[in-house]
């Protein structure tokens, strides 16, 4: 089996025309067709491409050695997926204490799950070249970018606590609450198109 047929063949058994791979990886449709009929390669960054979709080594792509899927992509996975659990865990556990406590060392305490998260998040990243999904990485931008967008919405609207000012970790009336609003919603466009870009 050479390259344009593991292509094929790969891009099948994920279910993909020959339009939606070229979409992910950024070429016409036609590109994706001349690979597949051996009447052109992809080139060094389209191989490193396919090689993330498909989920298998660049090594198993250009020569077909080697183990057909990434030894570290299961783990990778598992850290990906595992740090936006622990950045919402986090960010639930305080916003749970502050509504019990109100104490910014008990959200600051409850951040140590954060913490953990964007740990997993970059050892994943160092144990395989696999990088994470364009979902994962949003959601851990919107999960990590709560807390500081209610923050600053309440110096914003300069609602105050009767000891701790603005420091809540949500929203806490109606203007603090449209503050925040705004601030996520453009914080969620602007990440989502930069992420879309890097793709």
């Amino acid at each position: 089996m050479n390259l344009s047929e593991r292509i094929q063949s790969l891009r099948k058994s994920k279910g993909l025309s020959q339009e939606d791979l070229a979409d992910r990886i950024g070429v016409s449709r036609q590109a994706v067709s001349k690979w597949e009929s051996e009447q052109s390669m992809p080139e060094l960054d389209k191989v490193v491409a396919l090689s993330e979709i498909f989920d298998v080594s660049t090594d198993y792509l250009l020569k077909g050695a080697g183990p057909e899927k990434q030894e570290n992509g299961i783990w990778s996975r598992v850290l990906y997926i595992g740090s936006s659990v622990f950045i919402f865990i986090g960010l639930l556990a305080a916003l749970a204490t502050w509504y019990e406590v109100q104490s910014l060392s008990s959200v600051f305490g409850a951040m140590t799950a954060q913490v953990l998260g964007v740990a997993g998040y970059f050892i994943g990243r160092i144990l395989s070249d696999r990088r994470a999904s364009f979902w994962v990485k949003l959601l851990n931008i919107l999960g990590l970018t709560f807390m500081p967008c209610s923050m600053l919405a309440g110096l914003l609207t300069r609602h105050a606590t009767p000891t701790l000012g603005p420091m809540s970790p949500y929203p806490l009336d109606a203007g603090q609450l449209t503050v925040f609003a705004i601030l996520y919603l453009v914080i969620a466009a602007v990440s989502a198109v930069l992420l879309r870009r890097r793709r």
